[in-house]
């Protein structure tokens, strides 16, 4: 049966230097979060809110370059633009608005992603000791995601602090996950 997870001890030991650098990663990220918490959740929807107008601009040029050679296609590519633009304008001057709509998306993809350690978790409990980390990790994940959800948070400085704490401590997870998977 095809699985994603490793089924045997040495897979999993080996994979041990994946989850080192993703926790590196992740601490490095949470540190840096936490220091600027109104930074974050400000520089993010900037950030995003550039990227969109900017693609929403040059979908609407190709699609408007595209009218003479593709008369009937052409709107395929004017209608993503025009709603990118949009809603990058929009990101760009309501961003506390749009702060809560991405903390929702990520509260969702920390869902996602818990679930989905929990059953790689159950899937190598036979086969490593630590099998409880991936476990711990899992439902920091889907807890997080769950209050994310059911609360009503908005602002950008709770979006960076809550993000940097979220992040930091699954960073010191994925750190212990790693450690235990290479030293055997």
């Amino acid at each position: 049966m095809l699985s994603p997870w490793p089924r045997d001890r040495e897979a999993v030991r080996r994979s041990g230097w994946i989850f080192l650098a993703w926790g590196v990663l992740l601490v490095l990220l949470g540190v840096a979060l936490l220091a600027w918490p109104e930074l974050t959740g400000a520089v993010l929807v900037a950030l995003a809110g550039a990227f969109m107008a900017a693609s929403g601009i040059v979908l609407i040029a190709g699609a408007v370059r595209r009218r003479s050679v593709q008369p009937k296609l052409w709107t395929f590519s004017l209608v993503p633009g025009v709603a990118l633009t949009l809603v990058g304008a929009i990101a760009l001057f309501f961003p506390d608005a749009v702060s809560t709509v991405f903390l929702m998306i990520v509260a969702v993809i920390a869902l996602l992603v818990g679930l989905n350690d929990i059953a790689g978790a159950i899937v190598i409990s036979p086969l490593v000791n630590w099998w409880w980390l991936r476990l711990l990790r899992g439902v920091l994940l889907v807890g997080i995601g769950v209050f994310v959800l059911l609360r009503n948070i908005s602002g950008l400085v709770v979006v960076g602090t809550l993000l940097g704490l979220w992040v930091l401590v699954l960073g010191a997870v994925t750190l212990a996950c790693g450690a235990f998977a290479l030293a055997r």
